[in-house]
């Protein structure tokens, strides 16, 4: 089947499956952004008020415990879709352990996917964190928790895109200059890097927002403990063993 095929152009662009489903992303998009500028203003307002030295080291630690750990989810969240559950998998199983499965049978199939395709799944995740935040934390008083969760979500929601971008030059297609520099500076998941979760037996380099965490992981012997846990999980509830790459 060619591509055209495989992605049609229909009325809310490209794409293969349910238009259901295209309009709940656009809608997840469009909500987070608006939560999100809310969010955003009131952090800047508030840091603006509370403006000092201290505050300031706040910010920045608060933004680095983000990228630390956006880098462990993204781990955790690859890892557990990998080789937990299956498609048929009620809730989450068509809309989010397929794209997963899928990956790993056309790795490069996400670098043909348009912008809303590669991304709304982690618009919709973060909703239920950045409303809840929005609602009832008074960033006047929590500005750090608020600067963590803005930072947080922010990298979240660009982790598939980064991944592409390692995927797109793991086959020497050209990026833009920026994120080539980041990725060869490491601050974002780079190709050489995803590589090694691309080399059997699969097994490790979960993690894709910056990859920054991987070695630590591995090091640890963290994968094969979380790869035992879902097995054990896998039995109990009948669930589907993992699809090898």
């Amino acid at each position: 089947m060619d591509e055209a095929t495989e992605t049609p152009r229909r009325w809310l662009g490209e794409y293969s499956y349910p238009t259901g489903h295209r309009v709940i992303e656009l809608v997840a998009i469009v909500v987070w952004v608006g939560c999100t500028a809310v969010l955003a203003a009131r952090v800047v307002v508030a840091a603006a008020d509370q403006r000092s030295v201290l505050v300031a080291f706040g910010l920045v630690a608060a933004a680095l415990a983000a990228y630390l750990v956006a880098d462990v989810a993204s781990g955790l969240v690859h890892a557990v879709c990998d080789n937990l559950g299956s498609v048929d998998t009620p809730v989450v199983g068509q809309k989010f352990i397929r794209s997963f499965r899928e990956h790993h049978t056309d790795p490069l199939d996400m670098t043909r996917g348009d912008f809303v395709r590669v991304n709304a799944d982690n618009f919709l995740a973060c909703l239920p964190v950045v409303i809840p935040v929005l609602l009832w934390v008074d960033i006047d008083q929590h500005l750090f928790v608020g600067t963590f969760v803005l930072a947080l979500t922010g990298l979240v929601i660009v982790t598939n895109q980064i991944h592409k971008w390692a995927h797109i030059a793991r086959i020497g297609e050209p990026v833009p200059a920026p994120v080539r520099w980041l990725q060869r500076h490491g601050v974002i998941l780079s190709a050489e890097h995803h590589e090694i979760h691309h080399t059997p037996p699969h097994e490790s380099h979960y993690c894709i927002t910056s990859g920054i965490t991987n070695p630590f992981l591995t090091r640890i012997g963290f994968w094969p403990v979380l790869m035992r846990g879902c097995r054990v999980v896998g039995r109990r509830f009948a669930g589907s063993p993992a699809v090898a790459e």
